[in-house]
């Protein structure tokens, strides 16, 4: 009989070996594709379908323009030097493998690009200023055009006159030149000067995605080109762009899994040769470990198609939960050295590890249902990370450990001591109750932030260039998108020039310091014939005046029928290159555009008067998805309490009353305490910490429902030393996600740091009081 139970551990291990080996070279063909399975984009965390498919779209094709740019100032004291710095950078920048276009230089034909553009609609174009005057006062456009002529600076010409007699283009020309005066060209170079010194501004276009990490893999050849031509040159150089911060989360991330991965692993290497001071309880822990990992991330790759690079921090930690089921085996081994079989050790533990395993997958599966694909990835790691290392247990470890333990068992005076503490009817009740008030006045101290920008670790030199990025370009730090949307093209530009009137308002109210908006460069097809009108008007009073005043032999007439200026002339045209992506075109049956406020003051005067106007939205980004944090928040929150009751209920089915309560209050209590330790150390809670109070819920549940299961007292020494061992490696885990430079994530790693010690200082609650026998044993033991 027992060479049969042999045979078929043998098969089930084989089975299931065979079953990782399988995954091991699906893993192999997934990293090996073009790109690696990882995704970095922080923005891929979120749910799409909850958002708006208009303002989804209009960011996806801002974003896509803005995060593929990177601005690069380059300023030096000797002008010399810093154009000889311009020419050298730009001609190597291609050479980075980072970029496809360079745009450094303005030639000839790109400076006449304006004019070739809209001469052709000259009649149609009109300033602000000179409508009023064409209204009000047409005659004194001619006297505008005399002063013009005499004026030794004007640089007007015949051939000039002979096409445009009232000198209008000129001006509206000159009105849009203003719109950049901020910007003069250094040979070629398109330059500023901010507090006195000279800059030159160069912009690239990235070869492929920011978040792409073989592109950033390149980022080295840009920093260490940027060196060079720093030091040849005598300049200083400055970026900013998605990429650099792109890649910081990368590095940071992987930082971080090496961090907390290597130091788990050695804290597990080091417990079981301390403990079990042989080669086999390690193998077998790090394989259960490793199958636990490998089946997880290939599931998630064949399921999302990439994994996200917070799901692999999260995932890393799961090496903490999956070493449990490996400790309480191994613990049953040491004890019984003597009388050792494999098979029956797993039985004994199989009914706490199996209730272990499902009360943990209650928590997990329910974030599975989340229409949040950063919930449903985790989820799925976890998951799918918790089966296989609990299969790997059953399946392999009866198999490889045939042989009784040879070493002598640990002695566990602590531990006794500790339990026969337990013993005591005042600690029950007093170390639980004393636990619950500290955590109830450290709740009081909770507040909320769901803020996005806590995911993203913001490196403070990046962040210093950026800054000073904007305020020399005269880009505004905060700047706000609005989308406006309309049935036709022409109905919104027709929408945007009235929402200028706005924008002027806000403007001159100091609300926001300027506005960028398309409808500035291509006026309605309405205002384009009100102003031909103007113009004709304009021809038919003041021409005669005209001709009088400048002699010409030739009458003065409009020869320029009208020719409507459409927004597909300005898209073709190069000189829509830096704004054409305000344009949106047709986006699910709507024509869109978007318009940027920038060093926006007052928001709420902003969005009050969005509010008031079904044609606007705002395209905050960051705020959209806080708010869908927060949303989230609350249904983590009641995912957690029916979590609670669906595990009470659990409890309840298979003990007493009782007994259940005091299997379920360990882990409650220690959730609580996690978040009041949080809140005390001013960290503010996040959707985050209620999923580190789900893995306190999964871990907890798991000591104390090993006491529960407990067949006599005198076992629980060994249970507690298995407990104490899978809390070290938890706390280790989670101890180093405490050092993440992401907010987020440190509050994460402190929440469930606190409640796992809690969890374990609590869990003999659910031990079986000592029987008369075995304190009549212990007592005739004394008095030996």
């Amino acid at each position: 009989m027992k060479k049969k139970n042999v045979l078929s551990s043998s098969k089930i291990a084989f089975i299931w070996l065979a079953f990782i080996a399988s995954c091991a070279l699906t893993l192999s063909y997934q990293i090996m594709q073009p790109k690696l399975p990882i995704e970095t984009n922080i923005l891929a965390l979120l749910p799409k379908d909850k958002q708006d498919p208009l303002a989804q779209k209009a960011f996806e094709r801002v974003a896509d323009n803005l995060s593929n740019k990177v601005v690069f100032l380059l300023q030096g004291d000797d002008k010399q030097r810093l154009l000889s710095a311009a020419e050298d950078f730009s001609a190597q920048l291609l050479d980075t493998k980072l970029f496809v276009k360079v745009q450094a230089k303005v030639d000839e034909l790109q400076q006449r690009a304006w004019g070739k553009l809209y001469f052709p609609f000259r009649s149609q174009l009109l300033t602000e200023s000179q409508k009023i005057r064409l209204k009000d006062n047409p005659e004194k456009q001619v006297e505008h055009v005399i002063s013009q002529l005499y004026n030794p600076f004007s640089g007007v010409s015949g051939t000039e006159l002979g096409s445009d007699p009232f000198l209008l283009f000129r001006d509206y020309l000159s009105e849009k030149n203003q719109q950049t005066a901020q910007f003069t060209l250094l040979n070629g170079f398109i330059s500023t000067k901010y507090q006195g010194k000279t800059y030159i501004v160069i912009q690239a276009d990235l070869l492929g995605d920011a978040y792409d990490t073989q592109l950033q893999s390149h980022i080295g050849n840009l920093i260490a080109l940027e060196k060079t031509i720093e030091n040849k040159f005598h300049v200083k150089l400055m970026h900013t762009g998605t990429l650099f911060y792109a890649a910081y989360g990368t590095q940071s991330a992987k930082s971080e899994i090496s961090t907390i991965g290597i130091g788990s692993l050695l804290g597990i290497i080091f417990l079981l040769l301390w403990v079990y001071r042989s080669t086999l309880p390690l193998l077998l822990a790090l394989l259960s470990i490793g199958c636990g990992l490998l089946v997880a991330f290939v599931v998630s790759v064949a399921v999302f198609g990439k994994v996200h690079l917070f799901s692999l921090v999260f995932g890393a930690s799961l090496i903490g939960v999956s070493i449990d089921y490996a400790f309480h085996y191994l613990t049953e081994r040491l004890k019984t050295p003597h009388n050792w079989d494999s098979q029956k050790a797993l039985k004994h533990i199989f009914s706490a590890i199996t209730l272990g395993l499902i009360t943990s997958l209650m928590g997990y599966l329910g974030l599975l249902a989340a229409p949040f694909p950063g919930l449903q990835q985790l989820s799925l790691f976890s998951v799918i990370g918790l089966i296989s290392a609990y299969l790997t247990v059953i399946c392999c470890y009866p198999y490889f450990s045939k042989k009784p333990s040879t070493i002598t068992p640990p002695k566990l005076m602590f531990f006794i001591q500790w339990l026969n503490l337990w013993h005591n009817p005042k600690l029950r009740l007093l170390l639980p109750l004393g636990l619950f008030v500290f955590a109830l006045l450290g709740l009081t101290q909770v507040h909320f932030n769901d803020d996005i920008r806590q995911l993203q670790a913001m490196p403070v030199d990046l962040k210093e260039q950026e800054q000073q990025i904007k305020k020399i370009t005269g880009v505004g730090e905060k700047q706000q998108l609005l989308l406006v949307k309309s049935n036709t093209e022409e109905n919104l530009l027709i929408a945007l020039e009235t929402l200028d009137l706005k924008l002027k308002e806000w403007k001159k109210q100091g609300v926001i310091s300027s506005y960028r908006s398309i409808h500035q460069f291509v006026p309605s097809l309405k205002t384009q014939r009100e102003n031909y009108q103007l113009v004709q008007s304009l021809y038919i009073k003041e021409a005669s005046l005209l001709q009088e005043r400048l002699n010409f032999s030739a009458p003065v007439i409009l020869n320029v029928p009208f020719s409507p200026f459409l927004i597909k002339d300005f898209l073709a045209s190069p000189v829509s290159a830096p704004l054409g992506f305000l344009w949106l075109g047709n986006i699910n049956q709507n024509i869109a555009s978007i318009v940027i406020l920038s060093d926006v003051k007052n928001k709420a005067d902003i969005l009050r008067y969005i509010e008031d106007n079904a044609a606007l939205t705002s395209l905050d980004k960051a705020d959209e998805i806080s708010t869908i944090f927060g949303v989230y928040r609350v249904y983590i929150s009641m995912l957690l309490g029916s979590a609670y009751l669906l595990i009470c209920c659990l409890l309840l089915y298979r003990y007493t009353l009782k007994l259940a309560c005091k299997v379920i209050i360990p882990p409650l209590i220690a959730g609580c305490v996690g978040l009041a330790i949080t809140s005390v150390f001013g960290i503010p809670i996040t959707i985050f910490n209620l999923l580190a109070l789900l893995l306190i819920l999964g871990i907890g549940i798991d000591y104390t429902l090993f006491f529960a299961e407990l067949k006599k007292h005198a076992d629980a020494p060994n249970t507690l030393l298995a407990i104490t061992l899978s809390a070290i490696t938890t706390v280790l885990s989670f101890g180093l996600l405490a050092l993440s430079a992401t907010a987020a994530i440190h509050g994460f790693g402190i929440t469930v740091l606190s409640g796992i010690v809690v969890a374990w200082l609590l869990a003999p609650l659910a031990m079986p009081l000592k029987s008369k026998t075995e304190n009549m044993k212990i007592e005739h033991e004394k008095t030996l």
